[in-house]
């Protein structure tokens, strides 16, 4: 269980750290990066568990295939897990409703944000399952506290969503001439002209054929 937790943390490192090199959005690259710090220390609280025992953590172990495999859940606060487990049916998911119409100019970093949420609840689902088959104490302990930080980052991640896909949030974009931040407004429309407020650089935004914004220069 340990080994399969560390592959999944693994990846979340792995996702965490290629979002934030895919996005102009300082506002998420921000929280990509604290979501990839994050796994980074469980995944150190694991290697450490393994180490404690006198096992490498970097040993190939064999590729555990519980996901989607009907984990129980864990409730908002991963309380009361062990409780949960013993009845798997009965305790459900938490979907995302469709993604909303209309939205302009997010589209990838929309659909990573879902799949990253989608990753998250069925983590907290494996932890909780995790923490009720533990026979050693320490470790259902380490497992729920996993759970938590994994049901903190699902509703990080389901208000993140709401924010990017609200037309009334602003489009905020990094300067591509020096790194700094371009405030488009609420719902720009394409062509909308934005100026660096701390380098020469302007700028119109353009879609691309993936849905998302980009920016072309204008003359200064």
């Amino acid at each position: 269980m340990v080994r399969e937790a560390l592959r999944l943390e693994r990846e979340a490192v792995a996702r965490y750290s290629e979002h934030p090199a895919a996005s102009s959005d300082p506002r998420l690259v921000t929280y990509w990066e604290s979501l990839r710090r994050n796994e980074a220390e469980h995944r150190r609280l694991l290697e450490a568990w393994l180490r404690a025992r006198g096992e490498d953590p970097d040993r190939d172990a064999p590729a555990a295939q519980i996901l989607g495999a009907g984990a129980p859940d864990a409730d908002e606060g991963a309380t009361d897990m062990a409780a949960n487990a013993k009845d798997p049916g009965g305790v459900g998911r938490h979907p995302l409703p469709p993604a909303a119409a209309g939205i302009r100019g997010h589209a990838t970093e929309v659909a990573a944000l879902r799949a990253d949420y989608d990753f998250e609840d069925e983590a907290v689902a494996i932890y909780g399952h995790f923490a009720y088959r533990a026979e050693d104490h320490e470790l259902m302990e380490l497992f729920k506290e996993l759970a938590r930080g994994e049901a903190g980052h699902r509703n990080g991640l389901r208000r993140t969503l709401r924010t990017v896909e609200d037309p009334a949030t602003p489009v905020i974009l990094f300067c591509p001439l020096c790194g700094w931040q371009i405030d488009f407004g609420a719902d720009p429309a394409e062509g909308t002209e934005g100026k660096c407020p701390v380098c020469p650089g302007r700028f119109a935004l353009r879609p691309d054929e993936s849905g998302d914004w980009t920016l072309e220069r204008l003359a200064p």
